[in-house]
């Protein structure tokens, strides 16, 4: 009851509430935001309503800010000056900072929360990988409080795993100087006390903002579209509100590319490396399934379930799995559960080859 009815709530707030039409804002600027939606956004272009559990995940996020900084005011740090808006370089509007957080000494640093699920938490804290449309938007709102208050060069990036709790800050530097745009994230450190030193450099971060936003005004006052940065397949255009729009039309855009043309040289090198590794990549595939094959016969040979090999433990274990048998549908049920998408899939032959062996190529795809 319960339940099924809350997502449904959240399905139609998004309708009613939660688009309130485009604006050049600093939580879009950053260089992952895909740009063409921006653009259908710009353009007043319909998009799909986000499902109810969506609505309720993005929603839960600023309950979640609400309750760090609770926590973090009962430390000896102070957090003040949240949601105070500053001045953002057109064409941005004006933003609105999570805070500002003053240590012991009296520093001040910029305070900047999101909330992220347990799979792209773990993704940013073990890889070099960085949440560069977060440091983006960091970026613009050190810059605009600094013409406030010139000392503040440093922030802190702060991230909270929604599904465990666990916590990581990016420790960052904005220096006071139009001329260096340039911010680096100095440290990152989890809910463990462990710190990893970065020192990486993001150089012309908010320039690049500022150029993003400026060509997605030129496109909607052209009523034109930027090429797709992403591909049919990426998780950003399966999530985005548009997606089903800007991809409606490929197959009619697929078929009027160019053929029969010389590509650039430099790809060659690239496609010779592919196919050495497509080679080797059948060879390992069919030694692993091989040597599988006879680690299973010796233990079951030996009525061996599960035993020690040197360092490794052998274990053979039954899993259930399940498939689908569709002898046991009629066709209009199968009609029913069946889903049609377009992939891309590229084919490389060798044509001397082809030509040696009288029609026979040499053909690999992915």
């Amino acid at each position: 009851m319960l339940a099924e009815i809350i997502p449904k709530i959240a399905g139609m707030k998004a309708v009613d509430e939660w688009d309130d039409g485009y604006r050049p804002r600093p939580s879009s600027a950053g260089p992952e935001r895909c740009i063409r939606s921006m653009v259908y956004h710009g353009l007043g272009v319909p998009k799909s309503p986000w499902p109810g559990r969506m609505v309720l995940t993005v929603d839960d996020s600023s309950w979640h800010e609400e309750l760090t900084i609770d926590w973090i005011r009962q430390s000896a740090f102070q957090v003040h000056s949240g949601q105070m808006e500053i001045d953002c370089p057109p064409p941005m509007t004006k933003g609105h900072i999570d805070g500002i957080i003053t240590d012991i000494l009296g520093v001040d640093r910029l305070l900047e929360h999101k909330a992220i699920n347990h799979f792209t938490f773990q993704k940013y804290w073990n890889n070099d990988e960085l949440p560069l449309d977060y440091f983006t938007q960091c970026a613009i709102y050190i810059s605009g409080l600094q013409k406030v208050n010139p000392a503040i060069t440093e922030g802190i990036l702060l991230i909270k795993n929604k599904n465990t709790a666990q916590y990581m800050e990016y420790v960052f530097y904005y220096p006071n100087d139009p001329e260096h745009d340039i911010l680096t994230v100095v440290t990152k450190t989890n809910s463990n006390g462990e710190t990893k030193d970065l020192k990486i450099h993001i150089p012309e971060i908010v320039n690049n903002a500022v150029e993003k936003l400026n060509q997605v005004q030129k496109y909607i006052e052209t009523n034109t579209l930027p090429k797709r940065p992403y591909d049919m397949d990426s998780w950003r255009c399966e999530y985005c509100g548009w997606g089903h729009e800007c991809w409606s039309g490929y197959e009619k855009e697929f078929t009027e590319m160019k053929t029969q043309c010389e590509l650039p040289n430099e790809i060659a090198d690239t496609v010779r490396f592919y196919k050495e590794l497509g080679s080797q990549k059948s060879e390992i595939e069919k030694q692993y399934k091989e040597l599988s094959g006879k680690v299973k016969s010796i233990m079951k040979e030996l009525n061996i379930r599960e035993g020690r090999a040197g360092e490794y433990i052998c274990k053979l274990s039954l899993s259930q799995v399940e498939r689908l048998d569709k002898t046991l549908l009629t066709e209009t049920e199968r009609l029913r559960a069946t889903t049609t998408s377009m992939q891309e899939r590229l084919t490389i032959s060798s044509p001397a080859r082809k030509e040696l062996k009288n029609g026979s190529a040499d053909n690999s795809s992915i």
